[in-house]
């Protein structure tokens, strides 16, 4: 027989540390502090976008101003007709002009207009302003009627 003598192996206190876990409630709560951070990020994001998404590019700008100016050039067939007795303006100015199956109205800033918006029959807020060119001695501006 072998003896052994293992004088600090036996009944040692040892110092117990505690372990502190999440609960049900921690998750709770950084899941909703979370979920108030995602919110709030995304209402900062849907705030900067614009109202609407323009319907036209770049390219589509330059496109209708070259119609606009080749309807007052006389380079297309546009008649004149009487707005008022003795004020004769092009047809496009009053109804527009068809490109590419929509209709767009101009109307120069500064000068008395007859397209729709000039005449109120429909507001700022009907209309959606697709170009602006201040080239020119006036400013231009086309723009289209909002379908509701």
């Amino acid at each position: 027989m072998i003896n052994v003598h293992v004088p600090n192996v036996v009944a040692m206190p040892r110092d117990v540390q505690v372990v502190r876990r999440p609960g049900i409630q921690t998750f709770w709560t950084l899941f909703v502090l979370e979920s108030i951070l995602v919110t709030a990020l995304l209402l900062l994001v849907l705030s900067v976008l614009p109202a609407r998404t323009p319907l036209t590019q770049a390219g589509d700008a330059e496109t209708l101003r070259a119609a606009v100016w080749s309807r007052l050039d006389g380079a297309v067939s546009d008649p004149v007709i009487e707005v008022n007795p003795g004020v004769m303006v092009r047809s496009s100015v009053v109804r527009g002009f068809a490109l590419g199956g929509v209709t767009y109205y101009y109307y120069f800033e500064g000068r008395t207009g007859f397209d729709p918006l000039s005449r109120g029959a429909v507001s700022q807020q009907q209309i959606e302003v697709l170009a602006r060119d201040s080239n020119g001695e006036r400013t231009l501006v086309i723009y289209r009627i909002l379908s509701s």
